[in-house]
């Protein structure tokens, strides 16, 4: 039923065209993910400790930067995005959002275009071929699985007598969790972006005695 709703909300006439004026990239919070930061960090040459420490708003790696005098996201150069082969989620669906319920099912959101947008709007093609152009479809897999697991994470915290005092900076470390976990059980490190997402979310699921269910046949 899920990916039924789905894929009936995808079906919407949608068409975009960026011309790449850049109004977008200003006075806008773009939130990201461990999965979003690794790759991030990865694109600027940092881990992803130090790509949340100099890149996102106070350390946490929620947020990333923006400029103090135009409110400007940190990665938007002369020539645009800059780091544009690995921009977050909310950058790729623009001038969409995307809202999730714990069920699965999507709402599909139209972002009011700055006035001055050089942006061209139309019906051509639908939500589910922009977001395919776009490459969004992993990001959106990494973006509910790691939502699923706060979901679960403050089920299993409100639950649990006894707690773990692992740091929660290590958990959602995508990179350090994986480097710790390989460690301790002799295994390599899996190279593929993919790959890595998955034993991530195999680590985070190990600390809330379950198994990660997954999405990867959904989004």
């Amino acid at each position: 039923m899920v990916i039924q709703q789905q894929e009936t909300a995808r079906k919407e006439a949608f068409g975009y065209v960026c011309h790449a004026c850049s109004r977008c990239c200003r006075h806008k919070i773009i939130q990201v993910n461990p999965y979003e930061v690794a790759r991030l960090a990865k694109r600027v040459g940092k881990t992803s400790a130090q790509f949340r420490a100099d890149c996102t708003e106070d350390g946490a790696g929620v947020i990333l930067r923006r400029t103090e005098d135009t409110d400007t996201c940190i990665f938007l150069g002369p020539q645009g995005c800059t780091v544009h082969p690995d921009r977050p989620l909310v950058c790729r669906l623009y001038p969409l959002g995307r809202r999730v319920a714990p069920d699965g099912s999507e709402t599909w959101l139209h972002v009011v275009p700055h006035p001055q947008t050089a942006g061209e709007y139309s019906k051509k093609g639908t939500i589910g071929d922009y977001v395919t152009a776009q490459g969004a479809l992993p990001f959106m897999r990494a973006a509910d699985d790691y939502a699923q697991w706060v979901r679960d994470a403050g089920e299993y915290l409100g639950e649990a007598e006894d707690t773990e005092t692992t740091d929660p900076a290590d958990l959602i470390d995508m990179d350090a969790a994986i480097a710790a976990y390989c460690a301790a059980s002799g295994t390599p490190e899996p190279s593929d972006i993919e790959e890595r997402r998955k034993l991530h979310m195999t680590i985070l699921y190990s600390h809330l005695d379950k198994q990660p269910g997954g999405n990867d046949d959904q989004a």
